[in-house]
């Protein structure tokens, strides 16, 4: 792309942890640097794998730490940066990070501002909780009113959101750089007993949903398929999750490891990936198992469906259950031809949809259009 201007581009982002938002706005960010095309900078309100890994590529980044500084302090901070590099375009992550990063914008002067929605929200708003409905009210005005462009990772979330925002919504899904993580993953397949060997990632709190996991892993065991299950993540519900797996007599089935990165080589050791959540936006773990041939049998909802290609790449399971998921996985079991060629078109259908390059270019278009 041909550009007239160099964008000084300002990622906002909370940073507290290091799950898919926070990898792709690591992605892209690595992304823009390496197009040339963009000057990328970044605000994180939290000391943590994101900040560490986005300093290291030498990327100018400022901690706003929300654990010392209040609400005004953090966009004051934000406004602060974006004046010191000269940002043209404030693009935000999250709920928090919206609000406070259009106050930084309007204080900064900087003519534009994106958001990305990385999925469904997980917190329920209602009338019991007012301070959380005012809040949200107040987002969605400040987005309708100061905010340039709204970006959907997936074609659900854009749907959804065409009807908040009907003039503003782009789709532009999340990626990876299916070429660099294969050739981080060329170490051989490490050996395994004869039990499947079944996996999910992520944050261990409720929408995930670990307890459907762990259910599915005891229901296998019992209709006499040998099952071992490996929870890759942490979370505040960690104990409540171990507590429950030894009530279900799997405390040598089931293993907890705790967060990990890279978790490639975990989910590349696996025979099955599993993702329970009651929603999901876009999920980074699916695009990487894709790469990987790591076959995927997952809750048909959200994006899923759509980098499954409606079932061609993987198994899409509408009985949210541990026996729809049992019956998916015995069905795996039954034909390894047909397995292998899922894993075969999710590959191709992550290169296809869900690389660097593509995707990357169509941020850089974006935000030539807002300069």
């Amino acid at each position: 792309m041909t550009a007239a201007v160099r964008p000084v581009v300002t990622h906002v982002i909370s940073g507290d942890l290091w799950a898919g938002a926070e990898v792709q706005v690591f992605n892209l960010c690595q992304a823009l640097q390496s197009s040339g095309e963009v000057d990328v900078t970044v605000v994180v309100f939290n000391h943590g794998v994101l900040h560490e890994k986005l300093t290291s590529l030498g990327i100018p980044v400022t901690l706003a730490d929300e654990r010392k500084l209040g609400s005004w302090a953090i966009a004051i901070a934000i406004s602060r940066h974006c004046k010191r590099v000269g940002s043209q375009i404030v693009h935000t992550h999250g709920f928090k990070e919206n609000v406070l990063g259009i106050i930084g914008k309007e204080l900064s002067r900087t003519p534009a501002s994106v958001r990305t929605v990385h999925g469904n929200p997980e917190i329920r708003l209602s009338l019991t909780r007012p301070d959380k409905w005012i809040v949200n009210k107040i987002d969605l005005w400040m987005s309708k009113v100061r905010q340039q462009a709204i970006i959907a990772v997936s074609s659900q979330l854009e749907e959804k959101l065409r009807t908040i925002f009907p003039e503003k919504v782009r789709k532009i899904f999340n990626f990876i750089d299916v070429d660099a993580l294969r050739a981080d993953c060329s170490i051989p397949r490490t050996g395994h007993d004869d039990a499947l060997q079944c996996g999910i990632v992520g944050r261990l709190v409720p929408v995930k949903r670990v307890d459907l996991f762990i259910d599915t892993i005891e229901l296998l065991n019992k209709q006499g398929v040998p099952c071992r299950g490996t929870i890759i993540g942490a979370g505040p519900l960690e104990n409540q999750l171990r507590a429950r797996a030894s009530e279900s007599q799997l405390t040598h089935e089931i293993t907890f490891k705790g967060f990990v990165n890279p978790a490639w080589p975990e989910l590349k050791a696996l025979d099955a990936l599993l993702m329970t959540s009651d929603h999901e936006g876009l999920p980074m773990t699916l695009l990487e198992a894709l790469a990987l041939e790591v076959p995927v049998i997952a809750h048909n909802v959200g994006g899923i469906p759509e980098v499954l290609a409606g079932g061609r790449c993987g198994w899409l399971v509408d009985d949210h259950s541990p026996a729809g998921y049992a019956e998916a996985l015995q069905s795996m079991l039954a034909s390894p031809e047909h397995a292998k060629q899922k894993s075969q078109t999710g590959l191709e259908q992550v290169r296809k949809l869900f690389d660097r390059s593509s995707q990357t270019e169509k941020y850089l278009t974006l935000y030539q259009e807002l300069c």
